[in-house]
């Protein structure tokens, strides 16, 4: 159950380096596993025995046309990389992950979303272009109606390494949103209130009190977000710049924020993070319920980059991040479910967060037209074989309702798991496609290894 291992370390700084190594590794008969920032939370850029090539370097923006907000970066270039080009001309990145930190590769291979899903996809659905380099040695420049453009969107990284990402940036009038925050006390109130803002809203996404059981179970607060359009305040208007998009060195101008986590550290038990959750609960009930307020890009997005080092609290055992997807008729009673399984264990979740998504065309997709939640789980010693088997017993209840999973949230998965989740044709097409691209399974991550390919195993020859 340990997440990650030894392996070797490669990190070219250009594509030719890394068609040389890819190469070599392909005539030393090494297995490799792509790695872009490390954002996944479980082994998904984990090479254990492996050759790892990091691809953070390879990041250059390699055009920018600030007319029609078309960007075409290499595949190590960042989300904030993305934003930082394009907010003074008035662009934001279509779709973004809680974090600015993850790569455009690893964003493509995982087909990150964002608080938008349910209005525009996941990023996929924005990218116009890529540049791969299959294992062969082969470089391909791929468009949408490529027959492996929607295969390589989503394919973990195991089908061909991605050089470039052109992507569609959308257009911003201002450095800021209008956001509503709403403090729902239960389940019904919760999926009530998604069902009033999700058809006319920019962003749409909820905390839970994951700690709140009976009357109270599914409270929480949502954060529903709007563009500003027309007579914008000119305050706003200044800034769609870089610095005008910097989160804040201080909590309440006082208190670095680096200090934050170690603030939080004594709180790192169940007993704290219900308190914690609690207070959450009562601020949002008491200072942001029906308020209005404009916040930056930056701050309502990413929330994990204002605390640094926020992982810290998790330490020495870290935490896993476990995510299902359920669709819209049967979420409500199924994240009541899992909730009430997380307390028979006792190990509810320390943070859970609820999104909105909708239906997309990519081949090993978690989307569809429901709802997700996202929870955070903290590992020790003493509950790490308790918390697999309670995750496995959560993949059950949402494989029950039709449910799916998000292979950068995942550190639990089981290949039979796996195996149900897909339907059966999209498995056989991506196994279909690795014989043929890759026949010597030289792209291999431990996620792969784990749930992946014990999966593809289960299907037999490929059609």
């Amino acid at each position: 159950m340990a997440v990650g291992g030894p392996a070797g370390l490669a990190t070219p700084t250009s594509q030719e380096q890394m068609a040389a190594l890819i190469a070599w590794a392909r005539a030393q008969n090494l297995r490799v596993a792509l790695r872009g920032s490390g954002c996944s939370y479980g082994d998904a850029a984990c090479g254990t025995g492996k050759l790892v090539i990091d691809c953070s370097l390879m990041n250059r923006i390699v055009a920018w046309d600030k007319t029609t907000g078309r960007l075409r970066a290499e595949a190590g270039a960042t989300i904030a990389d993305c934003w930082r080009t394009g907010i003074g001309d008035g662009w934001w990145p279509p779709v973004v992950s809680g974090t600015m930190a993850p790569t455009l590769g690893g964003a493509v291979a995982m087909n990150i979303h964002g608080k938008n899903a349910y209005a525009v996809g996941p990023i996929g659905d924005h990218v116009k272009a890529l540049k791969v380099l299959y294992v062969d040695g082969t470089v391909a420049e791929l468009t949408p109606d490529h027959p492996h453009f929607q295969a390589i969107i989503s394919s973990l990284g195991e089908l061909a390494v991605v050089l470039e990402v052109e992507l569609q940036l959308k257009r911003i009038e201002a450095g800021e949103l209008e956001v509503l925050g709403v403090s729902v006390q239960n389940f019904d109130e919760l999926f009530a209130c998604f069902d009033q803002y999700d058809h006319d809203t920019d962003y749409l996404v909820a905390w839970v009190d994951a700690f709140a059981g009976g009357k109270s179970a599914g409270r929480g607060l949502v954060h529903v977000a709007y563009q500003l359009h027309g007579n914008i305040p000119p305050a706003s208007k200044a800034k769609m710049t870089v610095a005008g998009q910097q989160l804040p060195p201080r909590l309440f101008g006082i208190i670095p924020k680096a200090w934050m986590w170690m603030l939080l550290k004594p709180f790192s038990h169940n007993l704290g993070m219900r308190l914690i959750n609690w207070a959450k609960h009562w601020s949002g009930r008491l200072l942001e319920h029906n308020k209005r307020y404009l916040q930056t890009h930056g701050a309502f997005h990413f929330l994990l980059d204002y605390v640094p080092n926020w992982k810290f609290v998790y330490k020495p055992h870290g935490l896993i991040q476990h995510q299902i997807f359920i669709p819209k008729d049967r979420a409500k009673a199924v994240f009541a479910q899992v909730f009430a399984i997380e307390q028979r264990y006792g190990l509810p979740s320390w943070l859970a967060v609820m999104k909105r998504h909708k239906p997309d065309r990519f081949l090993l997709t978690h989307g569809l037209d429901g709802y997700s939640m996202a929870q955070d789980f903290a590992v020790t010693p003493g509950n790490r074989e308790r918390l697999w088997q309670m995750c496995h017993e959560i993949d059950q209840v949402a494989l029950a309702a039709g449910g799916r999973f998000y292979f950068a949230k995942d550190a639990t998965l089981e290949p039979k798991t796996v195996a149900a989740f897909f339907p059966r044709e999209n498995l056989l097409k991506f196994k279909q496609l690795r014989s043929e691209l890759d026949p010597a399974g030289v792209l291999a991550t431990d996620l792969y290894d784990r749930a992946v390919a014990p999966a593809l195993e289960q299907l037999g020859a490929p059609q």
